[in-house]
């Protein structure tokens, strides 16, 4: 359930004039020392102090510590006063200021869902025990409804914002060896990945977003309470679209992963998708007066609660986009770059792989096989290695995209030809590649707005919720510029491709851009740099740059001379596709080589094991055949 701020700001308002003076309830219920009711201070009560610093601003309708940092409204104080949830909080404050809401999905729970079990027992001694070896109190444990399973096992109960359990995890309640299951969720229970303790955060104040229930327990007994943890690990980041209507509501968050090389990248990507605009950082050192700390929990072990709660009220924000210390920046290395293996042996000679945050244009002619080598490359090959892909396709109906993605995902061993057109997947398989690839492919689905401004906009949408990592634009000519006419068209082809650069930059995706070629001269089928359509600047200004090129049957079959030999530059090709890197802007390998096309899957290769390659949808323990097809080198090229 998420309730406008505005709505809760204006309740807050009510009470304060109904009832003269908030600070006055909060004071005498936290019986605040040396409190003054005029200029309402006085020593705060979360930290040890004779000068009172705590004081209560009109304006915002909190306390404010300025010894601690500390900040404190009449929501935290429902919350942590009376334990109640973020969600209780609000209905309290709406009762007593007689503000109209329906709280009808407080508890709603889905018919299908396989709800887990809240554990509980009347003895937790071995929860209670280690974790106070970590610096965690008992209040702190019952805060967030830590509970002991049996077996001496931590339960985590994961609450949703509308104060219903949906995920249990565990842990054992003692230091792991490196043999330990580290965590694992109740079994028979279904779980999703929501952020542990959101239900106790407030919307209106910033969030940390730190690595594990532990370090959010570290956090909120340093005092600061709005903290949650991602659920499952560095590695996991469906939590962000998970929750990513309930993350939207803060206008600042602070990302506190690991020091570690999973938690960096955990941070990055957190960072790009949440937004660098209002995103900041726990930037930990390694060392902190002579102790090695990786994590919040440890800081708070080693180095107190004040220096938690310093390194959050510190924590910078998120570089400028595309504004960087050239002495900050990180060493260039190929190896260590996330990227995309095409998984074309020629084509990954050449490029090594595809960097993401990069712009990629493809062109060629009609029927040269553009889309379908888009769709192989950059469709197919990213789902195989984890990554997610919005399309926009100007020309080709959802349906047969649909058909097509399938068809090369399936491969030659799952596909039936009927009339040389007639393509049909095994109903099996067919199932089993919708299922796979289900969530992770996201078309742009509005025939009525062309415009590149609609299009990038749902583009960013997916890229940050769902986490894609390609975004293909098919094709250029499709698409509309906002502002274009014949006067300024090369110009605003020029802001296009930087918008896209720009877009690859921010949201570190690949972006393929396909644009049709210009009309050449008679007689010229293959296309160089300059026959791209469109404005010098689409090559210019591109990391990437490929041609694709279908053999026509004269050139397959070549051209002999009076003398016998074959002319030079006219052999006969066995293949049917030449592939041309116009641009590789990262390591400046650029050339043409040769690819088969295989008619019945519509996939490209160079070799058998690229023919017959099975996307990992497809978990049959049959041989993969080892053969090229012989209907694929006609006897004249043999």
């Amino acid at each position: 359930m998420l309730i406008e701020k505005e709505l809760v700001r204006k309740a807050k308002e009510t009470l304060e004039s109904e009832n003269g003076n908030t600070a006055s309830i909060i004071a005498n219920d936290l019986k605040i020392e040396k409190y003054d009711e005029i200029n309402l201070k006085g020593c705060c009560p979360f930290h040890g102090e004779d000068t009172p610093s705590f004081i209560w601003y009109d304006e915002g309708l909190f306390f404010k510590c300025f010894g601690c940092g500390k900040r404190y409204d009449i929501v935290d104080h429902y919350m942590a006063h009376h334990g109640l949830t973020y969600l209780g909080a609000i209905e309290k404050l709406f009762v007593e200021t007689k503000t109209k809401f329906q709280f009808g999905e407080k508890g709603a729970r889905l018919r299908d869902y396989k709800y887990p079990t809240r554990e509980y027992q009347d003895n937790r001694s071995a929860t209670e025990s280690y974790l106070q070896t970590r610096s965690i109190s008992r209040e702190t444990l019952d805060r967030f409804d830590v509970q002991e399973a049996p077996g001496k096992n931590i339960a985590f109960h994961f609450y949703d914002t509308n104060d219903v359990l949906k995920t249990v995890k565990y842990r054992p309640a003692r230091k792991l060896d490196k043999k330990d299951t580290k965590s694992w969720s109740q079994k028979g229970a279904d779980n999703t990945p929501l952020l542990y303790g959101m239900n106790l955060a407030d919307p209106s104040k910033p969030l940390v977003v730190c690595e594990g229930e532990i370090d959010a327990l570290a956090i909120y007994e340093s005092g600061y309470a709005n903290v949650v943890s991602v659920p499952f690990g560095s590695s996991d980041r469906t939590w962000i679209e998970e929750n990513f209507d309930f993350l939207e509501q803060f206008e600042k968050i602070i990302i506190w992963s690991d020091n570690d090389p999973p938690g960096i990248a955990l941070r990055r990507d957190a960072i790009t998708r949440l937004g660098s605009w209002r995103t900041h950082y726990v930037d930990l050192p390694p060392e902190i007066d002579g102790n090695q700390v990786k994590d919040a929990n440890e800081v708070l072990f080693y180095c107190g609660k004040n220096k938690v709660v310093d390194l959050i009220n510190n924590a910078p924000s998120a570089p400028v986009q595309n504004v960087v210390d050239l002495a900050d920046v990180e060493d260039y290395n190929l190896d260590e770059m996330p990227g995309l293996y095409t998984g074309i042996a020629p084509f990954d000679q050449k490029i090594y792989k595809v960097v993401l945050g990069t712009v990629i244009v493809v062109t060629g002619r009609p029927g040269a096989g553009k889309s379908s080598l888009v769709n192989q490359l950059f469709v197919a090959e990213p789902l195989n290695q984890g990554h997610g892909v919005f399309y926009f396709s100007g020309e080709m109906p959802r349906p047969m995209l649909k058909s097509w993605v399938q068809l090369q995902l399936a491969g030659r061993s799952n596909v039936t030809v009927k009339n040389d057109h007639v393509r049909s997947i095994n109903p099996a398989a067919r199932q089993k590649i919708r299922e796979w690839h289900k969530g992770r492919i996201w078309v742009y689905d509005d025939d009525d707005d062309n415009r590149v401004s609609s299009i990038l906009d749902k583009a960013e949408h997916v890229v940050r919720r769902f986490g894609a990592k390609v975004v293909i634009l098919d094709n250029l000519a499709a698409m509309s510029m906002d502002g274009t006419n014949d006067l300024n068209q090369w110009a605003k082809q020029k802001e296009l491709i930087i918008e896209l650069k720009n877009f690859a930059a921010k949201f570190n995706a690949l972006v393929v851009l396909v644009a049709h070629p210009r009309k050449t001269a008679p007689g010229v089928t293959k296309i160089s740099g300059q026959d791209i359509a469109g404005s010098a600047d689409l090559l210019n200004l591109c990391q990437y740059a490929i041609s694709v090129h279908r053999y026509t049957d004269d050139e397959r079959k070549g051209e002999m001379g009076r003398d016998g030999e074959w002319k030079k530059g006219k052999e006969p090709i066995k293949q049917h596709t030449e592939v041309d890197i116009l641009k590789n802007r990262m390591t400046g390998v650029i050339g043409a080589f040769k690819l088969y096309f295989d008619r019945h899957a519509y996939r490209f290769y160079s070799n058998a094991e690229e023919l017959w390659k099975r996307y990992k949808w497809d978990d049959s323990a049959e041989p993969i055949p080892t053969i090229m097809p012989e209907d694929e080198i006609p006897e004249w090229a043999q």
